[in-house]
This record gives C-alpha cells, structure tokens and sequence, in this order.
C-alpha cells in the first residue's frame, strides 16, 4: 500500500516548479505502479509550451480556468473544472492561463513514471529518464 500526503511532500526533491508552474509529484517511478501522478497548477500568466516526446500524459482539471492549444491544428480547448485533456499522440502543445485569472489546478498521469525532480527542457518534454 502507498500513502502519499501532501504535508510531507511539500518541501521536498518532489515538489517541482519551473516558470508558470508547480508540480507536487505525489506517485513516482520508483513506487513502481507504472505511471506517475501529480498535483499541478499552472499559474496565471503562464504560456507553457509542452510536447512529452517520451511520456503520454492525461490531466483533469480541477479548479482554474485556461486553455490547452494544439499548435500544428491552431485548435483552441476551454479547460476548467471537470474537463481531461490529453495529449496522447505526443503532440505540441501550448497550456495558457490569463494574467487576470486563476491557477489551472489539474492533476497528471504520465507514462511512463516519472523520477520526480523533472523539469520542461528547453523542447517543452520531460527526459527519457
């Protein structure tokens, strides 16, 4: 049985952020279930373009507002609470929350697993790992 509680992750090599984002790794590679899950808020403001070359990802948001576009159709997706989004052909893609709103508070799986400490590379995608 695993029992992840985010009091004890927070602060910890699994409480990751970079620019517009923070990601609390709550189920990671080495509990060996096979996927990762996480809590992430992408902040106001934030633009973030992603493409996972070596994960498949599904996130479902749940508070927040933004928009998910996929950058090789132009086509826009409203994201707010109760709307999954995944981007499950690897694809571009741009995650964009208003200045004026408030974090897009989702929660990830990414497979495979991720180790935990990732951050974006300058390509948007996590490492091979």
């Amino acid at each position: 049985m695993i029992i992840a509680d985010k009091a004890t992750l927070t602060g910890t090599a699994r409480d990751a952020s970079g620019p517009g984002w923070e990601s609390l790794r709550l189920l990671v590679r080495s509990d060996g279930m096979g996927f990762s899950m996480t809590e992430t808020r992408v902040l106001p403001g934030a633009v973030l373009r992603l493409q996972y070359k070596h994960h498949i990802e599904a996130c479902y948001c749940i508070g927040g507002a933004g928009e998910v576009i996929e950058l090789d159709s132009g086509r826009v997706h409203e994201i707010s609470a109760g709307v999954l989004y995944a981007p499950d052909a690897h694809d571009l893609h741009e995650v964009r929350v208003p200045a004026d709103g408030t974090a897009l508070h989702l929660i990830c799986v990414f497979s495979p697993g991720l180790e935990g400490t990732e951050v974006h590379g300058p390509d948007g995608s996590y490492p091979a790992g």
